[in-house]
């Protein structure tokens, strides 16, 4: 082999090995974002590197859902259950028609509370364990919905008991 010959397969060789990785770099960052489009479990730097879609905003937004109004059991008496919920998010262009989806809330926060009674709502701990419960409540109501993914808290904004 002469030396022109062992230089233009150096150079070949070079320009191979550059397309493989070019083209493993690519592969992967567009495998990502098919992962990241299609289970949304993907959070790699280099899907968000390539993505096509708008980042998040970095200061979250809360959208009001509409008042609820439940009724919850007492030893001697029916007694009510005021509820503000707001939902913070990172997207809230996204949220725009959230309040169309008031009665899977609803269904979902009568079934929490039928197994309440004024006395567990009206402890001294109540409200703190309350909020978790409510948290993870609305956020199964969504479960089925493409929102979810974008709810990052649901806040009580209105609590009263009477």
């Amino acid at each position: 082999m002469t030396k022109q010959q062992i230089f233009a397969l150096f150079i070949a060789t070079i320009i191979c090995s550059a397309l493989v990785s070019g083209g493993t770099v690519f592969g992967t960052a567009w495998y990502l974002q098919q992962e990241k489009n299609n289970t949304l479990t993907s959070n790699s730097w280099l899907s968000e590197l390539f993505s096509s879609q708008p980042e998040r905003q970095l200061q979250p937004s809360f959208q009001a859902l509409d008042k609820l109004v439940l009724s919850v059991r007492g030893k001697k008496q029916t007694h009510f259950v005021m509820l503000e919920l707001a939902i913070e998010t990172r997207r809230p262009e996204r949220m725009e028609n959230i309040n169309d989806y008031m009665p899977v809330v609803r269904n979902a926060m009568l079934n929490l509370f039928s197994q309440k009674t004024y006395e567990e709502l009206h402890g001294e701990n109540a409200l703190a364990m309350l909020q978790d419960e409510v948290k993870v409540t609305v956020l199964g109501a969504f479960e089925k919905t493409d929102l979810v993914r974008d709810i990052d808290d649901v806040l009580l904004t209105k609590y009263v008991v009477q």
